[in-house]
């Protein structure tokens, strides 16, 4: 089997709602489509979901690098996955975004290829499916436990709070929204690098002591290591790194440190699925769990992030909830089921989705 054509195309995705958190506001999702094609018919889909201030990349970047490494791809053999991500790594070494898009159509194709679920090629299936949880972006307090109290309405039992504006605008938010769900509903709160240094965080989480949290994501900015092992060391809340947290290296370094007590592992901030694995392997030789985060992709690479849930026991949650909120998802295969806010695998070859 060898690629004989490279496809890359903008994908530009639409929101029910439009995603607002500390460093942003985005209606729309401005991503890259990326088709393999092979000499025995076989068509690899990957998805690469840039965000400039996580993944450092644009759209028109993920583009340009996906269209520059096209070159490296022609005439190889899908099986041959170290040595293409090596060259493509050393070629565009600074687009993540883009790495992790031929990284796991590299596994579609393998997976087709072999008539296997992608998950038996990452390990295996640890478990028949996973618990999802909605995402509740950054607004007004009362426009923030409108939404909550709709998605458990609906059967929501958990739900992640996008904040960080201000912690005294968050304190508010925080209590309508727990007194619109009511006590029994656990609450993650991702604050995106928003109060930025420990003594804001700190000042911020004391306030916030009383509402019985799960954990809490990226309270300061990425850089600031020292500052996020001051906020761990002084919280019993679990704290999680996460724009802080793109490579194995950085797991090591954040293990090393104590700069956080989890990590959130996203494949579009690693490379890929290859790569990932390796993060995973260095948190739990750290015994720092890990969840599954999202950059809100559509089924494709949702689909991927999937798989590697599916095969690795050891990811404590998964935030695969793209698909749910998007209005134009180029494809379908994504298995969720509305009323249990659970994914479970598809058995069908490779990532199992499809164009529609």
């Amino acid at each position: 089997m060898r690629i004989t054509k490279i496809q890359v195309e903008p994908l530009d995705l639409r929101l029910q709602t439009a995603l607002t958190v500390a460093y942003g506001s985005y209606p729309e999702l401005n991503y890259a489509l990326l088709k393999i094609s092979t000499d025995n018919g076989l068509l690899g889909l990957g998805e690469a979901s840039p965000d400039p201030e996580v993944t450092g990349e644009t759209q028109t970047l993920v583009l340009e690098a996906l269209r520059q490494v096209s070159t490296l791809l022609v005439g190889r053999d899908p099986f041959d996955l170290e040595s293409i991500l090596g060259a493509c790594r050393a070629t565009i070494p600074h687009a993540p975004a883009a790495l992790a898009a031929i990284d796991m159509a590299l596994y579609d194709l393998m997976g087709q290829a072999l008539g296997v679920p992608v998950y038996q090629l990452l390990g295996g299936q640890s478990r028949p499916g996973i618990g999802l949880y909605p995402v509740i972006p950054l607004d007004e307090p009362p426009v923030m436990a409108a939404m909550s109290a709709k998605f458990v309405g609906i059967g929501a039992d958990t739900l992640k709070l996008k904040l960080g504006s201000s912690p005294d605008l968050d304190l508010l938010r925080l209590r309508e929204i727990r007194a619109a769900v009511g006590d029994s509903i656990k609450l993650r709160l991702d604050i995106n690098q928003g109060w930025r240094d420990a003594k804001t965080a700190l000042s911020a989480i004391r306030q916030l002591a009383g509402f019985n949290l799960e954990w809490i994501e990226q309270p300061v900015a990425a850089a600031d290591l020292v500052g996020l092992a001051a906020v761990a060391a002084a919280t019993e809340i679990p704290i999680m790194a996460d724009e802080s947290c793109h490579t194995a290296a950085d797991a090591l370094r954040i293990a090393c440190l104590g700069a956080a007590d989890m990590l959130n592992i996203k494949l579009m901030k690693s490379g890929g699925l290859h790569q990932a694995a390796q993060m995973l392997a260095v948190a739990d030789s750290a015994g720092l769990p890990c969840i599954l985060g999202s950059m809100g992709e559509s089924s494709i690479g949702s689909a991927a992030g999937l798989h590697f849930v599916i095969a690795h026991a050891s990811i404590v949650a998964c935030e695969l909830i793209g698909p749910l909120f998007i209005t134009n998802d180029p494809a379908s295969g994504y298995p969720v089921n509305m009323e249990t806010f659970r994914a479970s695998p598809s058995n069908l070859p490779g990532l199992g989705v499809t164009l529609k």
